[in-house]
């Protein structure tokens, strides 16, 4: 599975990158946070190839990564409390 960590794109500037992700995060997903992977596209298995390229790591870095990067402690806590890992998830939490 890939890790929401990914770098800018070329061209764009790590200083640029990130404050683009921060304002996604302001601006799209602080108030509605995106669903885990797992109810986005239930039918892909965390070790699946659709995570590492095209739709789904876009998904993880763009999307969920971003929310799990910035959002609050207390916000990721409930959003836990929402949205618990299945089992073959369980480490996406703690991996990210």
């Amino acid at each position: 599975m890939a890790s929401n960590k990914i770098g800018p794109p070329e061209g764009v500037s790590a200083e640029d990158w990130e404050a683009m992700l921060q304002q996604r995060f302001e601006n799209e997903l602080k108030a509605t946070p995106s669903l885990p992977p797992w109810e986005k596209f239930p039918e892909y298995e965390p070790n699946n190839i659709f995570w590492r390229m095209g739709t789904g790591e876009e998904y993880l870095t763009d999307y969920f990564g971003v929310y799990l990067k910035y959002a609050s402690k207390d916000d990721i806590q409930a959003y836990k409390l929402i949205y618990p890992a299945p089992k073959v998830w369980e480490s996406w939490y703690n991996e990210n």
